[in-house]
């Protein structure tokens, strides 16, 4: 058991030290080099091998796959950072898109600077078509709760169906609205309502899809 936690500790420590396009890269190596260790151990132990050889083997495995998509998501990321607002999250990736750029007051239909970031967006979507997205419509407070909820779906729906039709290539797309939820500024000013209004693209990938 101490040569396993120790092997762990080294792949991290390893992982985290590499050269690699980000951090992000390095926490997906340590985390698929952890897994990889316990996982292997414990088909070792299965097998009637000794432990620690199979938290050896399983430790690389799991630190391959980890760095692949920790790699996967750094490099979409600085293709994607050119064309819009993008956040590294443990679990992917985040694009922020403004709603008074994607749509006038009131409305779901698709303005053409928006068509136009869609169709970048896009380009860049179809290099990497193992991506699971999830579009995310957002209002402010402003209206009430029935408006808001349906017009935050309507406007993900827009993107969702723009982006099908530009022939994205995912492994999954769906839409959903929140409505004036989950708000990333305060509603009682102007410049917080319009960073409220927007649609976000939540990015994530399998590391199976990715091997």
């Amino acid at each position: 058991m101490k040569k396993v936690v120790l092997l762990c500790t080294v792949c991290a420590l390893l992982s985290a030290a590499c050269t690699t396009p980000g951090k992000r890269t390095a926490w997906g190596a340590a985390g698929g080099a952890a897994v990889g260790a316990a996982a292997g151990a414990i088909i070792a132990n299965n097998s009637g091998h000794k432990s620690e050889h199979g938290a050896i083997y399983g430790a690389l495995a799991g630190l391959a796959v980890g760095g692949a998509l920790g790699n996967y998501y750094d490099k979409q990321a600085k293709e994607l950072a050119k064309i819009a607002e993008v956040v590294k999250t443990d679990n992917g990736i985040q694009v922020y898109l403004k709603n008074d750029i994607l749509f006038a007051t009131g409305s779901s239909e698709l303005s053409a600077d928006s068509m136009q970031t869609l169709t970048d967006l896009n380009r860049v979507f179809k290099k990497y078509p193992k991506n699971r997205i999830v579009v995310q419509g957002y209002t402010d407070s402003t209206g009430s709760d029935a408006i808001n909820n349906k017009l935050s779906t309507q406007r993900a729906k827009a993107v969702y169906d723009f982006l099908l039709g530009s022939g994205l290539k995912t492994k999954s797309i769906t839409y959903v609205g929140y409505g004036s939820a989950n708000p990333i500024a305060s509603n009682a000013t102007a410049a917080g309502r319009a960073q409220n209004r927007r649609v976000v693209l939540q990015i994530t990938a399998n590391e199976k899809d990715i091997q």
